[in-house]
């Protein structure tokens, strides 16, 4: 049976690169509410510039109604759903995507609706993503891609280092004395997203130079260098760094296939300005 995959405004990827169906998000800046992703009313330019001026910045999950919206709308269409989701170890929105199909398929039931929570965030949710849509061109059916996305994502890692301690700040996650400490004397948090699909704080490293190397010697430990090896590296407003880092790894590795992208402002309106991932299998 025909199916689409679906997925999250979180999913940090080049859009054009697959063809699944991205619901957009809403991120908040001076308490005006904006949608981010296709067809939303903010670009990654314009948060950035905004936040870099000083604007707070907050999300929202996605609520029931949208998810009922997007899923009507290929079930109307005779198709199935494959819903790969924003982590449940970060976000409700993952719960509302399954009560919302619950419901849906109590009204077609010659239908089917799979939710997968990717327990990831980010790139690699974008990774996953990526690796499914083209699994499926692939031949792949709906039961199949379930199944082996759950599999990748025990196989996948994802590092992240943060430049702008206050975002993580005024997000909760270090305290006012940390980032103004940690600020002074440049020092920069590694984290990374755990196997129970969370992000936790692994290292801090004393300079931005050394802390983006660590994305590579980790990628060096931790990296399965296949030929059809994909890496997934990306920035919050740091392009050069990005590219910096894509060609030390394509230097050393020149069969990997490595993909820039963005950080969005959903994952940006936590990390800040100056982020930099990667994500693999």
């Amino acid at each position: 049976m025909p199916y689409q995959i679906v997925t999250d405004a979180t999913a940090d990827m080049d859009w054009s690169l697959w063809n699944v169906c991205v619901i957009p998000m809403e991120v908040r800046l001076r308490q005006s509410a904006y949608l981010y992703g296709p067809d939303g009313t903010i670009g990654i330019d314009d948060f950035y510039q905004a936040q870099q001026a000083g604007a707070e910045a907050s999300t929202s999950q996605i609520p029931p109604f949208e998810f009922n919206r997007v899923f009507e709308r290929y079930l109307s269409q005779d198709k199935d759903i494959l819903y790969l989701g924003f982590s449940s170890g970060m976000s409700g929105t993952f719960q509302n995507a399954c009560l919302t199909a619950g419901e849906l398929m109590e009204q077609y039931p010659q239908r089917q609706i799979v939710c997968v929570d990717t327990l990831a965030a980010s790139v690699l949710e974008g990774y996953l993503v990526y690796e499914a849509a083209r699994k499926k061109t692939e031949g792949a059916s709906l039961e199949e891609l379930a199944d082996w996305v759950k599999a990748l994502r025990k196989q996948t890692r994802c590092r992240f280092v943060v430049d702008d301690l206050n975002t993580l700040k005024r997000g909760g996650r270090i305290s006012s004395t940390t980032a103004l400490v940690g600020t002074a004397l440049q020092i920069k948090p590694i984290l990374e997203i755990n196997d129970a699909g969370c992000l936790q704080m692994i290292d801090k490293i004393r300079g931005r130079k050394k802390s983006i190397n660590d994305l590579l010697n980790y990628y060096q430990t931790r990296g399965k260098k296949s030929a059809d090896g994909v890496v997934v590296i990306g920035h919050g407003n740091c392009l050069k760094d990005a590219q910096i880092h894509r060609d030390a790894i394509q230097e050393q590795y020149p069969d990997t296939k490595v993909i820039i992208t963005p950080i969005g402002p959903i994952i940006g309106a936590h990390t800040g300005g100056g982020m930099l991932s990667i994500a693999f299998c």
